[in-house]
């Protein structure tokens, strides 16, 4: 199948397709269809559909090809008494009944010095009967255009010419087209007529009736279990899509608890719109909402005017709900995904992209916070650990690791003493999953580009860092004190107590994530330091302005030790450090 056409001047995508050489005389030499979107993503599903559109066109084709009879006599007075319905409408609208009319003799008339002509005119029916000059020297050629449209807005062939089919749709459209003219002359003289009341019933078309087929009742979450075992199929049982997966049941599951375990045909663009209404009314934390249900968390919320859920958040539970939804498009379960279709992701994403635009919290910390927490405890008292978390030294080095690499927390919280290594050069770095080893499928990374080599900064090397690797076995840990949850991450735990030790006992007050903080920060004082982009991009795996250019060759160790070296060592950071405090 091929891909949606998108328009260079209106932007809206549509479907466009060679027409087979047997179809053209039937179907002309392309068939074409306005998909109305200009989103990318509703395309597709819209796309699809335009394509099952163009098969059953000649398909229909085909069969007359073989004298099939695509459309029978109740199908022509179908067809043309819809046409006649539609440009009655159009010529109501419009008030230019002679549109309709055929132009006949006039007169003039004469009021003091003033000669004035005027024209009449007759229908077409009048005409004809008097023996008038058809516009194209054919009356009944004056239908073709017509006939050719409706056939073409019904998916269906214009009949071999010559054959019962073409008379058949001629005659009807011919005498539609006298009654429209015959009613547009009556309204030109300014007769009040009402629309004609002889036409058949409208009634859907042969190829319109398509039997009812029952479908089983399907809920969210056995849509939900069917794209989990897709993704998983198709992105890999990792621990990420693992995260994903868990992330999206806690939204479906919240839609049941809001809006009822419906099936998911009911899941209409208006039932949407209320989820995400309700969404906003749900509190972001307090206490004691653990076990509420999700009519007692507004109800709480709306008592204690606890903070709502932010316009982000909002977007995201969307999003989880949307993937889903896809799922079942993809699946013929559905015939739209309500979230795309009504526009209630789009508005969301704006919401929360105007709602980042507009708060600009501080994501890195302050030279003074940076000292207040290198200053702290666990690096100013040797031997003090934090009691009842047992995370070994992790205390001490995972936050330095943090600062001096600007790498994400698990990807450093999953290294093993073995990646710890020193190059041929003699530069001693980490190796963030690199390369492959038996380990991957405990392991992973956020991106491809997170695959990596990191130089160890100068200071790592002058605090021991590299006596403290060789004091543990060789096959383990580099932080043996972290342990996988129930979802393979060895950093959750630790995080939740690490943000726990600044705010109880460092008594830090920062706007900055306690550990994604240090990534933001070591961006900031590399761009002031002035180490290039490129070689602060290749540190902390970022792909850069330019991913494609990123793509071709490495960045070597050596250009990146030197360029790190220009960090500030903890104990030094003072004044340069941009965000003062």
């Amino acid at each position: 199948m091929a891909d949606p056409f998108r328009h260079p001047t209106s932007g809206i995508y549509h479907l466009r397709r060679k027409v087979p050489l047997e179809l053209r005389a039937a179907l002309g030499h392309e068939f074409k269809r306005s998909l109305k979107t200009r989103d990318p993503v509703q395309a597709k599903y819209e796309f699809a559909r335009a394509w099952a559109e163009s098969e059953e066109a000649f398909a229909a084709a085909r069969a007359e090809l073989k004298g099939v009879e695509a459309i029978s006599p109740f199908d022509a007075q179908q067809l043309a008494g819809r046409w006649f319905r539609a440009e009655q409408e159009k010529l109501e609208r419009s008030g230019q009944f002679t549109k309709m009319l055929i132009e006949s003799g006039g007169g003039a008339w004469e009021c003091g010095d003033h000669r004035e002509e005027w024209q009449t005119f007759i229908s077409l029916r009048e005409a004809a009967e008097q023996g008038e000059e058809p516009p194209d020297g054919d009356w009944g050629g004056l239908v073709t255009p017509y006939v050719k449209a409706a056939l073409r807005a019904a998916n269906l062939p214009m009949p071999v010419a010559g054959t019962l089919a073409a008379r058949r749709l001629r005659s009807a459209f011919e005498e539609q087209l006298y009654k429209l003219s015959d009613w547009a002359l009556l309204r030109h003289e300014g007769q009040k007529v009402s629309p004609s009341q002889d036409l058949v019933p409208l009634a859907p078309l042969a190829s319109e009736q398509r039997p009812k087929v029952t479908m089983p009742r399907r809920t969210l979450m056995e849509l939900f279990d069917s794209y989990s075992r897709d993704k998983v199929l198709n992105d890999g049982d990792t621990r990420g899509v693992r995260k994903t997966i868990d992330t999206f049941h806690s939204t479906l599951e919240r839609f049941i608890d809001l809006m009822g375990d419906l099936d998911i045909r009911e899941i209409s663009r208006e039932v949407v719109g209320r989820f995400r209404a309700e969404l906003a009314r749900l509190p972001a934390k307090g206490e004691g909402t653990r076990k509420l249900n999700a009519r007692q968390l507004i109800a709480k919320a709306d008592a204690e005017e606890l903070p709502r859920l932010s316009e982000p958040t909002i977007r995201n539970h969307l999003r989880a709900l949307s993937a889903a939804l896809s799922h079942g498009v993809r699946l013929q379960w559905l015939d739209e995904n309500a979230v795309i279709a009504g526009g209630v992701g789009r508005a969301a994403a704006k919401a929360a992209t105007r709602r980042v635009a507009t708060s600009r919290r501080r994501k890195d910390y302050t030279k003074k916070e940076l000292r207040t927490i290198f200053g702290s405890r666990i690096f100013s008292e040797v031997g003090w650990l934090p009691e009842r978390a047992d995370f070994g030294m992790a205390w001490y080095w995972l936050p330095l690791l943090l600062f001096y690499t600007g790498a994400r927390r698990e990807e450093l919280a999953q290294l093993h003493v073995s990646d710890v290594r020193k190059s041929e050069e003699g530069i001693w770095h980490l190796s963030i999953l690199a390369v492959e080893d038996e380990h991957d499928g405990e392991r992973g990374v956020k991106t491809e580009n997170s695959r990596r080599l990191i130089p160890l900064h100068p200071d790592l090397l002058a605090r021991e860092f590299l006596a403290y690797v060789e004091s543990l076995p060789s096959g383990g840990q580099l932080c043996p004190g972290l342990k996988p949850n129930s979802r393979g991450y060895y950093g959750d735990n630790f995080g939740r107590h690490w943000s726990a030790y600044l705010r109880d006992v460092v008594m830090l007050d920062s706007p900055a994530s306690p550990m994604h903080g240090f990534r933001h920060t070591f961006k900031t004082i590399c761009r002031e330091a002035g180490i290039p982009e490129d070689v602060h991009d290749a540190i902390t795996g970022h792909a850069g302005k330019s991913g494609v250019a990123r793509g071709y060759g490495t960045m070597p160790l050596r250009p990146m030790a030197k360029e790190l070296a220009k960090f500030p060592r903890v104990a030094d950071l003072g004044d340069r450090h941009p965000n003062g405090g």
